[in-house]
């Protein structure tokens, strides 16, 4: 538990699956049922109640035996979509029991008809204690794990070599998307060469203006598109009357401002 500068308490621990909403034929107790308003008022009777932790104990010595050592408190509990969820305080000897495999999963005592200490009334689900076990009756329930460094998941947790070949995965996947960006990268490049080329062919630009033109259509294709659309044939072919005309026949530099007027509608 780490304390702030402000009073405010912030738990470090994970949150642990401790039971689901389900139904079950197959108890000792006879049959049951878990729906999620359940749930929730276990969480409800665990806040009210003034112990504020509920013992995780070894095999459900709790219940039946004489001497019941903790190998952990419940410090919260929480309930996500169907699941109800527990943070655990582990003891150091339960936390290396988890480790090495000895122990792994939890079994839940819940009550569906507690019996408030104070008013004697029924206060319905609670959570009486927890088991640290190798038999759950939960076999819904996830493994407990308590070692940071590993990857849980619902299902289960990723060994090294699983997680070697989800990363490999990953990267060919990355891969291949780098592939995708580049082909359609070189798609619209090769698509406006294409309209630069048709517009060259049209006369709409001179063909000096190859580069500047497919550098426009790269940083503003719709502006390029724009431009195409509104474009008119202004670029003659070598010989007529255009702007070029006069340094094609070699009429020098006073033709060729002559010709440049004219493009502009003044005569002289």
């Amino acid at each position: 538990m780490i304390v702030c500068s402000d009073g405010v308490k912030v738990s470090t621990q994970k949150w642990t699956e401790l039971a689901v909403v389900g139904k079950w034929k197959g108890h000792r107790n006879g049959p049951f049922e878990l729906k999620k308003e359940d749930l929730e008022q276990i969480v409800l009777n665990f806040k009210n109640a003034l112990a504020g932790e509920v013992v995780v104990d070894y095999e459900h010595a709790t219940l039946y035996a004489d001497v019941a050592p903790a190998s952990g408190w419940v410090k919260d509990l929480k309930v996500k979509e169907n699941t109800l969820y527990a943070q655990i305080d582990w003891l150091e000897k339960a936390k290396e029991s988890i480790k090495t495999g000895e122990y792994k999963y939890l079994s839940p005592v819940i009550n569906p008809h507690t019996v408030d200490q104070v008013s004697g009334e029924d206060i319905g689900w609670s959570l009486h204690s927890v088991a640290l076990t190798n038999k759950p009756f939960f076999e819904e329930l996830d493994e407990v794990h308590v070692n940071k460094n590993s990857i849980q998941t619902k299902e289960k947790i990723l060994n090294e070599e699983q997680l070697k070949e989800l990363k490999e995965k990953l990267k060919v996947a990355n891969d291949r998307i780098k592939e995708l960006e580049d082909e359609n990268t070189q798609l619209k490049k090769d698509k406006a060469e294409a309209k630069v080329d048709e517009a060259v062919a049209a006369k709409k630009i001179h063909p000096d203006q190859k580069e500047s033109m497919l550098a426009f259509s790269a940083s503003d294709p719709v502006g390029f598109e724009k431009f195409l659309e509104n474009a008119k044939s202004i670029v003659a072919s070598p010989g007529e009357d255009n702007m070029f005309a006069g340094k094609n026949e070699g009429g020098g530099s006073g033709e060729s401002k002559y010709d440049v007027l004219k493009m502009g509608g003044i005569e002289s």
